[in-house]
């Protein structure tokens, strides 16, 4: 009963990232095409953003997260090696751009400083909190051993694939594999930190690479 209680509360985060914080989004993005300026419709965003994940920084850290140490995070390096791995073999593989890239892209080119805070800001810190930390916090709350570490990995590997609507295999396995790169920096340290990091500066490349090419 408690594990469905959990699951719950956990459904209930997530719907709460799927439609406060995209409504959060959409409002910025429709100031900015009814031709509000970005000096007033991005501070509004920020503004509403930051709320939103102040409040489920909050909320997560209302419960506590234990993890044992064990073959998965035993080394800090692990989850940059298995990031850089992923980004060399997404340059070398063919695939075309999933249908999240391509918004991203487009977002950038038209309005680019609004797509540096939502890209490179808070969607890692959205993310980050929903996908690994509020996953931990209900689900996954007791770690104790190996086994209970590799499902949270791969739940929040799936999890976080999917929403960024990966369109063929090869588009989800590469989501997959940076999921589980973040997963492996948040069971690292135990917290929001690392992973939150590592995510940023993979969004970062990724948002400089669109704004110099």
């Amino acid at each position: 009963m408690k594990t469905l209680k959990n699951i719950g509360w956990y459904s209930l985060a997530f719907l709460s990232f799927l439609m406060v914080y995209s409504f959060i989004q959409g409002v910025g993005l429709a100031a900015l095409i009814l031709g509000a300026p970005s000096y007033v419709a991005v501070p509004v965003y920020v503004l509403l953003a930051g709320i939103f994940t102040f409040v489920t920084y909050k909320w997560y850290k209302t419960g506590t997260v234990t993890i044992e140490k064990t073959a998965l995070n035993k080394y800090i390096w692990l989850p940059a090696l298995v990031w850089i791995l992923v980004i060399v073999a997404e340059n070398f593989l063919p695939h075309d751009p999933s249908v999240n890239q391509k918004m991203v892209e487009e977002l950038t080119h038209n309005q680019p400083l609004f797509s540096f805070f939502m890209v490179v800001v808070f969607a890692p810190l959205t993310e980050e909190l929903t996908f690994r930390g509020m996953l931990a916090r209900f689900v996954f709350p007791q770690q104790d051993n190996i086994k209970q570490t590799a499902i949270f990995l791969l739940v929040s590997s799936l999890i976080f694939a999917l929403v960024h609507f990966p369109g063929t295999p090869l588009q989800f396995l590469v989501y997959a594999s940076l999921g589980f790169s973040m997963g492996l920096a948040y069971i690292s340290k135990g917290g929001l930190a690392y992973s939150i990091a590592l995510h940023a500066l993979n969004n970062l490349i990724a948002f400089l690479m669109i704004v110099m090419l």
